[in-house]
């Protein structure tokens, strides 16, 4: 039987956490045939995945949405996959394509889109770009398999279809225990996305109480920075008085960026309230807990479970002053780190985990290709 795979993403890196070291490398393991088409990839076979590459020259949305979304069709089609996963809401008008071509395929829900376009209150036509996306979410319903990196995201297919799989995006705890912490250090590390509804100037706010109360402190600053968010963080002049404590690191692959958390007295995902992340967890923080690292959260209420079992500290995300507070109360020491980071590894593998997700997403598959 052919049992070959085509992850593919106009978006994501090669190295993505989610597609590549969590399903490509599960479904490669598990004996599939699996390529996964990526821009600006470099080709080769890693950990038995074939990875494939189309060019992409440009930062423009529009062109990323056509013509490289189109290479990857393309791309894809070649590797005559049986089956086709791809990750990204601009790649749906690719997926129903691919199914006149008689494949099987899965769209991968990493996000709220909804939601997001909600949050964006400088988009222009709101309302119109909400109905065309919500008219093509309702197409993706019928013709594709759904997975779901979120349980709020269930909602958003409720009624429209009964081919829905949650592969919830929990860490992998057999990789993450090679990331041991050292005990000690002094850092503060925030992995991600480097935006300002991810909180990064209430974050240099609460850097700078620390700094003038002579706390010593090192924030290990790795991801992206969004172009807005770099002129904003440019133009600060907190930043400017703090900026000498602070490292920027760019993206790095995920266990990379957490070989820094021996540097480091905890991890931070301090996100704004915004209709998105009320709903979806930040899988942030079941890395920290995985590494043994504490961690400081906004105070949702999605996040109560973090307060009720005592495994991180939730902060207001708007409050440099509380974050502030958070960061000295770990840094100097002030509650038992742990007895906390020790119910966090525990709580994290017993019901946070990667294992069971991975076994969803491989019934998926054994259903597909049964069929």
């Amino acid at each position: 039987m052919n049992r070959s795979v085509c992850h593919i993403t106009n978006l994501h890196s090669w190295n993505d956490t989610r597609i590549f070291y969590k399903e490509c490398i599960a479904l490669s393991e598990a004996g599939y045939d699996v390529s996964f088409v990526a821009p600006n990839a470099e080709e080769k076979i890693e950990n038995g995945v074939k990875i494939l590459s189309v060019s992409n020259p440009s930062q423009s949305r529009l062109k990323r949405a056509t013509s490289v979304a189109f290479k990857v069709f393309r791309k894809g089609l070649k590797t005559k996959a049986k089956v086709i996963h791809f990750h990204d809401p601009e790649l749906i008008w690719v997926g129903i394509l691919f199914r006149i071509f008689g494949r099987k395929v899965i769209f991968d829900v990493h996000e709220n889109v909804l939601a997001q376009i909600e949050d964006k209150e400088w988009l222009r036509f709101r309302g119109v770009v909400k109905l065309m996306y919500g008219f093509s979410e309702h197409l993706a319903a019928k013709l594709f398999y759904i997975v779901i990196a979120e349980n709020s995201y269930e909602e958003i297919f409720k009624g429209r279809t009964n081919k829905i799989t949650k592969v919830l995006n929990f860490p992998d705890i057999e990789k993450f225990k090679g990331l041991k912490k050292k005990s000690g250090g002094k850092g503060i590390l925030y992995v991600g996305v480097v935006t300002e509804s991810r909180a990064i100037i209430e974050i240099f706010q609460a850097l700078k109480i620390l700094q003038d109360k002579n706390i010593d402190f090192i924030f290990h600053c790795v991801g992206g920075v969004w172009e807005p968010t770099q002129k904003l963080i440019d133009n600060s002049p907190i930043y400017q008085e703090v900026k000498d404590k602070v490292t920027f690191y760019g993206r790095l692959p995920i266990y990379e960026a957490y070989q820094l958390a021996d540097k480091c007295a905890m991890g931070i995902s301090i996100l704004h309230p915004m209709p998105n992340y009320l709903r979806s967890y930040s899988t942030k923080i079941f890395e920290y807990m995985a590494i043994g690292l504490p961690f400081v959260v906004s105070d949702f209420e999605l996040y109560s479970f973090v307060k009720e079992k005592e495994l991180g500290l939730c902060v207001d995300p708007e409050s440099p002053e509380q974050i502030a507070e958070a960061f000295e109360t770990i840094l100097e020491g002030k509650i038992d780190i742990e007895a906390m980071t020790a119910r966090g590894k525990e709580v994290v593998e017993k019901e946070y985990s990667w294992n069971a997700q991975k076994k969803n997403l491989l019934e998926l598959y054994s259903q597909i290709f049964s069929k």
